[in-house]
């Protein structure tokens, strides 16, 4: 179980990457390829950049076509596809490596892209079966993911299970799972749990976006609007994320201030029909909610 006192820093941590990737650099062969692609997806989730997570996945195709049989490069590709909203490709990379689908990991990844694609029960019966073999944290969190999503009220519980099997040495994972709970409590109405979780995490890891961000989302929801667009702000600035612009937006409309209200969503949609253009998936739930918007306005 992660000690309270064991505190981190999110830049400390990038830093740190930075590091293992540059003493990566003279390195060849599968073992230091799969280790760079790992090194720059933890990266990207870290850092929030989407331009990192691009890249990220770029790399970790780069690299499996160079190392094709490499089994630990398969797992890869799927978690990326997760992280890019490509659940289907997933499972179908899953399937293709012999056993992989089937082992604890498999199970777990599985379990996660079957519950982006909302087969709850399929989701469910791949994570209790994760953790029936290996009760890891994430097993636990992707469960506790599941069950919040069909309404359960014990989800958290579930999360509080993937707290206790975390390190002093997983701060960032803690955050994380913090931040979920957070997230559970305040979308409840539990305001005060919300800000107890998110003080906790912070405490822990601080300087992590997501942390901050859901922090922005909670102060939008107490009507504490200058402090949001604020919050909102500077992770945007840090992040680049088209979300985030939506969301400053939304709280500038709720501010009365239609002009920025205006220009920040006229961000967000560029940015969004630009991931589409690329081929991607990450933003296309909120492209069509903007023409909605947009249509019923």
């Amino acid at each position: 179980m992660v000690s309270q006192t064991a505190a981190s820093d999110c830049a400390d941590e990038l830093r740190r990457l930075d590091m293992a990737l540059s003493s990566l650099d003279d390195a060849d062969g599968a073992d230091a390829a799969t280790r760079r692609a790992h090194l720059r997806l933890s990266h990207a989730r870290l850092s929030g950049v989407l331009d990192e997570l691009r890249l990220a996945d770029a790399t970790v195709s780069s690299t499996l076509r160079r190392f094709p049989g490499w089994p630990d490069l398969h797992y890869l590709r799927a978690s990326a596809d997760l992280d890019m909203h490509r659940p289907g490709a997933a499972l179908a990379r899953l399937d293709e490596v012999p056993g992989l689908a089937e082992s604890p990991v498999g199970l777990e990844l599985r379990g996660a892209a079957l519950e982006q694609l909302g087969r709850y029960p399929q989701a469910e019966d791949c994570l209790t079966r994760a953790l029936a073999a290996d009760p890891t944290w994430q097993a636990f969190a992707s469960l506790a993911q599941v069950r919040a999503a069909v309404g359960d009220p014990h989800a958290d519980a579930l999360y509080a299970q993937a707290e206790d099997e975390l390190t002093a040495k997983q701060m960032s994972a803690f955050a994380w799972v913090r931040a979920a709970r957070g997230e559970l409590a305040a979308a409840s109405g539990d305001h005060e749990t919300a800000w107890a979780h998110y003080r906790s995490a912070t405490a822990a890891f601080s300087g992590y976006w997501l942390i901050e961000s859901r922090v922005a989302a909670l102060l939008r929801r107490e009507g504490r609007l200058e402090d949001a667009a604020a919050a909102y702000a500077a992770v945007r600035a840090r992040t680049g994320r088209p979300d985030l612009a939506q969301a400053l937006g939304d709280v500038h409309r709720l501010r009365g201030d239609d002009d920025e209200s205006a220009r920040w969503h006229a961000v967000a949609l560029a940015e969004y029909r630009a991931s589409v253009a690329r081929g991607e998936a990450l933003y296309l739930h909120h492209l069509d909610g903007m023409k909605d918007d947009r249509t019923q306005a």
